[in-house]
């Protein structure tokens, strides 16, 4: 488990929502669902698990979520998802099935059905749901169909059925004329609708009248029905009824970031969502319509629509974008962007408290080597390192480190002027005076410590130095192995050993690394302009104010060779004088 999933556990939400694993290459392979987040996802990084399970954990390298308002949006939003993706490790729901819908035919003859999918082209009409309680879904429609007289029928007979007799139809199929439905699917819309009052009702008091008859079978069959319209219009906006293609734009902010987050809802149903935090500087509502405008560059990603709450120039962003841009009111719509703007604001607090959680842990390392080695702590450390081919063009190079973070703004790089030859020594004692000698001089802090990427020979040079100036700073070094691995700190003479999976260890590491590769890219940089410089020695004309030119230009000799008219005139060389480079290159390189 690594530092960023460690972090998030300790932020889960305790609300119901979706969760979504993603391995190393950030694709997602595992879609689950969960009344409480905090306590399903956690449970995945604690105690034993079957072997899939411990497979799937051992590939996780991020977790993301998704929260809702109920039971039902997490069992609709987790389908949803899963069909969308289709994660390796989610078996079970990959096929054809979904959840189904309850769907009121806009036919003459309107019919009341239980359908699998929403296709327009298929049925035309209004759905409802989807419901991941199928059976509850099933036993409402009856219901409906018991209660209004719809047809039944899927093709119109040339007879009456039992449907008439029973008084569950008018019959189309015998007469003629045109009946008024519209009624009928005004209550049953309302219905379906999460208004239930009236029906629920009737239901109640005749379970209590079969109860006070003892007719417990009956009672117990109404209790039943009950149940299952209550699971059936519960409400949920993950999935709805509407399928045009709508992106929906949550944002929250403070004064300096946003957060946004976006809901892609397609075919009526979350199928996708979209977070990331950015700065800005200004007007908020400026920033929110340069994202959005920015975020619709290519045509083809456009829906037909996008929520978002109201602002100013929103009539201006919908003339822009050529889409239409809605601010809902009420409603499920209204739910949604409610929806988006929740996890917005979620999203803004994991990011505040992750970042807050990593400078907390930095600042604990950085006091928990301040205590190892009994000094203050150093919230300000100085790195050194030198490097050099075989004593040619020598370097060294220093690393500033604050509150356990890099500084790249306080590095600085050495030119070593007064050492011959490879001698690791002398030149480490000549960088720390000239560094130390200009902080006194120019009156500015010391380090809390100075950091020698080596061992006891780059420590003494240092100390040695450090007292020469009069100047009091502790030193420690960084012993390697043969490998050239941080192994241990040299400190007053005695080596300490660390743990190599403490954070302690991986800091120092971390510091050890920088330095090195910062000396070493100073060092490359300085050999190939040596060799650079030296090819165009014994050029009449060429100084070394046009050698730094085409040091900048052209990078490298093969370039400089390839090098055109025109890429000479512009650094103040001339035909004649580019002719004579090249020849003189040619030559020596043939």
């Amino acid at each position: 488990m690594n530092e960023i999933i460690k972090e998030k556990l300790k932020l889960l939400p305790d609300k119901p929502g979706c969760y979504m694993y993603r391995d190393k290459s950030g694709e997602i392979i595992y879609v689950g669902k969960a009344k409480v987040l905090k306590n399903r996802v956690k449970s995945y990084f604690t105690g034993p698990h079957n072997i899939k399970t411990t497979k799937l954990v051992s590939e996780i390298n991020d977790v993301e979520w998704i929260t809702v308002n109920n039971a039902v949006e997490c069992l609709v939003l987790e389908i949803n998802l899963i069909k969308k993706h289709n994660p390796k490790y989610n078996i079970m729901l990959t096929d054809d099935k979904t959840y189904p819908y309850i769907l009121l035919t806009s036919e003459a003859y309107p019919r009341l059905i239980v359908v699998r999918t929403k296709h327009k082209s298929r049925h035309d009409g209004k759905y409802f749901g989807p419901y991941p309680n199928v059976y509850a879904a099933r036993q409402t429609c009856d219901l409906l169909n018991k209660i209004y007289p719809l047809r039944k029928c899927r093709y119109i007979p040339s007879k009456e059925c039992l449907y008439y007799h029973m008084h569950q139809c008018l019959a189309p199929c015998i007469y003629n004329e045109k009946f008024d439905y519209e009624p009928f699917k005004k209550e049953i819309i309302s219905f379906l609708n999460g208004d239930t009052k009236n029906v629920l009702s009737v239901l109640e008091k005749k379970m209590n009248k079969a109860s006070e008859d003892m007719n417990y079978e009956k009672a117990i069959e109404y209790r039943n029905l009950i149940q299952d319209i209550e699971k059936t219009t519960t409400h949920q906006i993950i999935s709805t009824s509407d399928l045009d293609s709508k992106d929906v734009f949550g944002f929250y902010h403070d004064d300096e970031e946003i957060s946004c987050h976006i809901l892609y809802v397609r075919n009526g149903s979350i199928q996708e969502n979209y977070h990331t935090i950015f700065n800005y500087i200004g007007d908020y509502e400026e920033a929110v319509y340069n994202f959005i405008t920015h975020f619709y560059e290519d045509d083809k990603f456009k829906p037909k629509s996008i929520f978002v709450d109201n602002f100013e120039d929103i009539d201006l962003l919908e003339s822009d974008l050529g889409i239409k841009v809605v601010t809902p009111q009420k409603g499920v719509k209204r739910d949604l962007l409610d929806l988006a703007n929740e996890n917005a604001r979620k999203d803004f607090n994991l990011n505040h408290e992750l970042y807050k959680n990593k400078v907390l842990k930095r600042i604990d390392t950085v006091e928990e080597l301040g205590s190892l080695l009994n000094i203050k702590a150093p919230y300000y450390i100085e790195a050194f390192d030198n490097s050099n081919l075989f004593g040619e063009y020598p370097v060294s190079a220093m690393v500033v480190f604050r509150n356990g973070q890099k500084s790249p703004k306080e590095y600085r790089k050495y030119h070593i002027k007064t050492v011959v030859g490879a001698n690791d020594y002398a030149s480490m004692k000549e960088v720390v005076y000239r560094r130390y000698l200009r902080l006194a001089l120019e009156n500015k802090p010391f380090p809390d410590l100075i950091v020698m990427d080596g061992g006891e020979i780059q420590v003494k040079a240092c100390m040695e130095t450090l007292e020469n100036l009069k100047i009091d700073i502790p030193v420690c070094g960084l012993e390697k192995d043969d490998k050239h691995t941080f192994r241990a700190i040299v400190w007053q003479g005695r080596e300490i050993s660390l743990d190599k999976h403490s954070d302690l260890y991986l800091f120092l590491v971390n510091i050890s690394q920088t330095v090195h590769d910062f000396a070493i890219s100073f060092f490359r940089s300085q050999k190939g302009k040596g060799v650079f410089e030296s090819q165009l020695d014994g050029i009449k004309g060429v100084g070394p104010k046009k050698k730094e030119a085409m040091l900048k230009k052209f990078t490298n000799l093969a370039n400089i060779v390839k090098g055109s008219v025109e890429d000479f005139k512009e650094i103040g060389i001339n035909e004649k004088l580019r002719s004579e480079i090249i020849a003189h290159l040619s030559k020596n390189n043939s």
